[in-house]
């Protein structure tokens, strides 16, 4: 079947600001549901999109020919660029944290708790550091060990771990922390053999070759990990974005998140995870 959805992974900030902008341009016209359905997603569930839109694409839920352009990257980067007027329909964070402030400042119509992941340690295939849990990353044979920025979701949970474990000032001291732009940057550290461990999600290591988890966290180390999907105002008259918000949320989609790791969270508002 011949895909009717082109999807556009962007690189860099500007690039995707000046691609959307192109294609809202060429597809203004007196029906909305016609735009491109732009789309802002956190790094670690660039697979999991990919496979979600074919799906759907696929799919009687598929009402439109509309274009979805997706942007990945760390969440706080994406939040920061729907606050300074990205024109994004849906917006899926990696954190509660970033969902409720783009509701806070009333930039949401709808909204659902979608995923849920595991963050774990992993090792590159060949583990030089001899790493086998959180507290030989104090070895002297590892030296360095990658996390995402203090200001992306899961760097946020790995410092939670850290400190909570009681490694992460005797990791910092000592210069072993490297940061990642986001996850997937730490996992391209691990695959490249650069770092002698990484904190990253379950889902990570599960489309990777190069790399093995050595331990799992237990989750009461960290804030719970909940990926939020939003339905963003300027999307509300957006058949085809409405359309792709809803299958999200349906039981059709559920085997194909489960697929990629992922666990589907059933409860919807978000206060019941403050």
């Amino acid at each position: 079947m011949v895909n009717r959805f082109k999807i556009e992974w962007q690189l860099t900030s500007s690039s995707f600001l000046l691609v959307i902008y192109a294609l809202l341009a060429a597809g203004c016209s007196h029906d909305n549901s016609e735009r491109p359905v732009v789309v802002s997603a956190a790094a670690s569930t660039k697979d999991l999109m990919t496979a979600l839109i074919n799906e759907f694409d696929a799919s009687s839920d598929n009402s439109s020919h509309a274009r979805i352009v997706v942007n990945t990257g760390a969440t706080s980067h994406l939040a920061n660029q729907i606050i300074a007027g990205a024109p994004v329909d849906l917006f899926l964070a990696a954190n509660l944290a970033w969902a409720e402030e783009m509701q806070s400042k009333g930039l949401v119509a709808e909204s659902e708790n979608l995923l849920g992941n595991q963050l774990v340690l992993a090792v590159p295939n060949g583990n030089g550091g001899m790493v086998t849990n959180a507290l030989d990353l104090l070895d002297n044979k590892v030296r360095k060990i990658a996390v995402a920025g203090e200001n992306v979701p899961a760097g946020i949970y790995a410092r939670q771990v850290l400190t909570r474990l009681g490694l992460y000032e005797p990791l910092s001291s000592e210069g072993k922390l490297v940061f990642g732009h986001d996850v997937r940057s730490v996992l391209a550290f691990l695959e490249r053999n650069e770092v002698d461990a990484g904190v990253v999600y379950a889902t990570d290591v599960l489309i990777s070759t190069e790399i093995k988890v050595v331990q799992r966290f237990e989750p009461d180390l960290h804030d719970k990990i909940v990926y939020v999907v939003m339905l963003m105002k300027q999307a509300e008259h957006h058949l085809a974005a409405k359309d792709f918000y809803e299958f999200l949320q349906s039981e059709r989609a559920v085997r194909t998140i489960e697929r990629f790791g992922f666990t589907r969270v059933r409860e919807t508002a978000l206060q019941e995870y403050r």
